[in-house]
């Protein structure tokens, strides 16, 4: 059954909650059985689920959108797809780590970037059946099963106590310094990017700080897009904008998600000893175009 999910972009927008839903059949269906896993790298586990949903999503995207380029975590990054006007970024699924370790918490993600900026995304749990979905500043949903509501991230902003997503197993040692700054803190352990921002958009956190350059961006495309969509906000750790047009598809700078009212007091709370020499010449940079 195809999920018409509102009139800015609905084809798009229908096609990737039914491609990140097949997926996830896909995804569980592994899941289910004893399973192999191989490394790409350290730390960079590949399982079959990750191979047939990439099959899934990239397949039908070229059918349904075969003018635009697609990127995805498991295929060679093809410079000319990035160049096209619509680029396509699929994270088949985010957390094979989570998956691997089998705690229910990873995902599908699936975003739409159009003339460099993310413009729509869904993020699907296949464990919950819980689907996020948004268009750039315009709105949010959270689906599961026939209930679909709009969704907007939470109001809170020191001095009020904050919720922040923290990662379950690669905690960095930041976030104590973080913490330390914020005052009034409560840590939220949990998997994969995806089901880290899903906790924004439900309104379980308040915040994301991800320092680690290791995220790609098939992690935060589609994830930035329902963010903004809901009223919240992503920046890098130096507080300019994720920058898709780069030519490294790793999220050197890292990144922080908040409710938008939290974001300067987060970056404010990031020690300077954790920037590197790359933050610093971006800020540098965002002070000359100001």
């Amino acid at each position: 059954m195809r999920t018409v999910m509102g009139d800015w972009y609905s084809t798009e927008q229908t096609v990737a909650a039914d491609l990140a839903r097949a997926a996830g059949e896909a995804i569980l269906e592994v899941y289910a059985a004893p399973f192999a896993v191989h490394y790409k790298g350290p730390d960079d586990p590949v399982t079959d689920a990750d191979l047939r949903a990439e099959e899934i999503i990239v397949s039908c995207l070229s059918r349904e959108f075969p003018d635009d380029g697609i990127v995805s975590e498991e295929r060679p990054v093809s410079e000319e797809a990035r160049r096209r006007t619509r680029v396509w970024y699929v994270d088949p699924l985010d957390g094979t780590g989570e998956f691997v370790a089998r705690t229910g918490q990873f995902s599908v993600i699936i975003g739409l970037l159009e003339q460099g900026l993310p413009k729509l995304g869904v993020i699907y749990r296949p464990v919950d059946g819980v689907l996020y979905a948004g268009i750039r500043d315009e709105i949010a949903w959270i689906v599961k099963g026939d209930e679909r509501r709009r969704t907007w991230v939470s109001a809170a902003a020191p001095p009020h106590p904050l919720r922040l997503a923290v990662s379950r197993s690669h905690r960095s040692p930041m976030i104590d310094v973080v913490k330390s700054r914020l005052g009034a803190v409560t840590e939220v352990p949990c998997g994969s990017v995806g089901a880290k921002i899903g906790l924004l958009l439900s309104g379980q956190a308040d915040a994301y700080v991800e320092p680690s350059p290791c995220t790609s961006k098939w992690d935060v495309c589609g994830a930035e897009a329902i963010l903004r969509g809901a009223g919240g906000f992503m920046s890098d750790m130096a507080g300019g904008p994720v920058r898709y047009e780069d030519a490294e598809i790793k999220n050197r700078l890292g990144f922080v998600a908040t409710n938008r009212v939290c974001h300067a007091d987060l970056l404010a709370a990031i020690p300077m000893s954790e920037l590197t020499h790359e933050h610093q010449a971006r800020k540098a940079e965002r002070r000359e175009e100001e």
